[in-house]
């Protein structure tokens, strides 16, 4: 007998034959689709890789055109002519005597390369304080750059760079704060070869500023000194030193700088975390001796364009022996000026409190000074002590004021940026 079970089954499923093929052509387009997604993102990822290194070359590049422009800013850069020094002023009247700034590209590494598409004053955009003023300086700058990478990439760069690194108010050639009631001990000699003036000896035709300024409890012994004088008023000689103005100022609320307010104040600038010390500190400027800073790398600065900071932390001796300096000189102990010297930039003696001159030959200050007596540490009640200038031993001295001097003091530290962003300019 003929077994059908077999026929029939077949019979039964004859409308199915094919699905095998169509199931695995189905299966072979999937995965040739996530084949070709594979290939098209590893493709994609690759060029964006590609893209991602040009752009990240470009931004390389203008970081360099945003490192050379601060090295020219800080005079490490030759100009055209030879041996002139970029300052804020030049660099915005025309800043095609710096080769890195005349905004042809400059090439990094390979075919990197940047620019420097503009340098703007945003304080005086149109020029207008600049021009007929010979002494003004733009006390902040502008700068826009842009970095070249492969594959015409291109990063733009904007920073603000500010020209003083510490800013304070000087309302007198000598300034001595005294908020103790204790009497200052002041003798400033009774020789007419001793002149301490107010005039500013740049050449700037701003007005004078006191050539001392005093707090009101000394205001009539130190008159009496500046007149020729003893402190009480007598045995006058009527041939004192000369002194111009000869009237000493009186400090007050609107005259004094902001680092003199108090001692609190007086100890942040010298002692804070971004103070003076730590400034000096972070610059290798800080010395615990005065021979050591004279026999620094640099001495005191003479041979640098914008002189330096230094930092005693203890009595220093400038001279004998015409030993010069200029930029930030700091004393915390006993500053003693003795036979030839020569200072241009501003003296602090902050601490002691001790000025003190001796020997012969003569002596120049051309900047500004200021003495004040106050210990390191204490309570926030603490009061400036009575401070010491003693300036009646042998020999000459010069001391005025002098703008630029003090404006190149201000910026030993270096410029500082003050604000930095990717973009693009219009």
């Amino acid at each position: 007998m003929k077994d059908h079970s077999v026929d029939e089954r077949f019979l039964e499923r004859r409308d199915q034959r094919g699905a095998a093929l169509i199931t695995t052509i189905l299966l072979s387009t999937l995965l040739l689709a996530a084949g070709g997604i594979l290939i098209l993102v590893t493709a994609v990822t690759g060029s964006n890789a590609v893209d991602q290194t040009a752009e990240m070359q470009a931004y390389y590049a203008a970081e360099a055109g945003v490192a050379r422009t601060l090295n020219v800013m800080r005079g490490n850069e030759a100009s055209n002519p030879a041996g002139t020094t970029a300052s804020f002023r030049n660099i915005v009247s025309d800043r095609t005597k710096w080769t890195v700034l005349s905004g042809t590209p400059v090439t990094v590494s390979g075919s990197n390369s940047f620019t420097v598409d503009s340098i703007t004053d945003p304080d005086d955009v149109d020029g207008a304080i600049r021009t007929g003023n010979a002494y003004y300086q733009p006390s902040r700058l502008k700068v826009q750059i842009s970095g070249y990478g492969p594959k015409s990439s291109e990063k733009q760069m904007e920073f603000v760079i500010n020209r003083l690194t510490t800013n304070f108010a000087v309302n007198a050639t000598i300034t001595l704060p005294n908020t103790s009631g204790n009497p200052i001990n002041f003798n400033i000699g009774d020789s007419n070869v001793t002149n301490y003036s107010g005039t500013d000896s740049a050449g700037n035709p701003s007005p004078s500023v006191a050539a001392f300024s005093i707090a009101s409890s000394d205001q009539t012994s130190a008159q009496n000194v500046i007149n020729g004088c003893q402190p009480d008023g007598t045995s006058c000689v009527g041939n004192g030193p000369n002194v111009s103005p000869s009237t000493a100022s009186v400090l007050d609320s609107g005259n004094t700088p902001s680092f003199l307010k108090s001692v609190t104040d007086a100890r942040t600038f010298l002692y804070g975390t971004d103070g003076m010390m730590n400034t000096a500190i972070a610059e290798g400027r800080y010395f615990t001796s005065g021979a050591a800073a004279t026999s620094s790398t640099g001495g005191l600065g003479a041979n640098n364009p914008n002189g330096q900071l230094t930092f005693v932390d203890g009595d220093f001796t400038l001279g004998p022996g015409s030993p010069t300096g200029q930029g930030l000189l700091i004393v915390t102990g006993t500053l003693n000026l003795n036979g030839n010297f020569q200072w241009n930039g501003v003296i602090m003696v902050l601490g002691t409190g001790s000025v003190i001159r001796s020997g012969g030959g003569h002596g120049d200050i051309f900047g500004a000074v200021f003495v004040a007596n106050f210990a390191k540490t204490g309570s926030a009640t603490d009061v400036f002590g009575a401070p010491s200038f003693d300036t009646s031993g042998g020999g000459t001295a010069n001391i005025q004021y002098n703008s630029a001097e003090i404006d190149r003091a201000k910026g030993v530290g270096g410029h500082q940026v003050v604000a930095l962003r990717e973009g693009l300019f219009n």
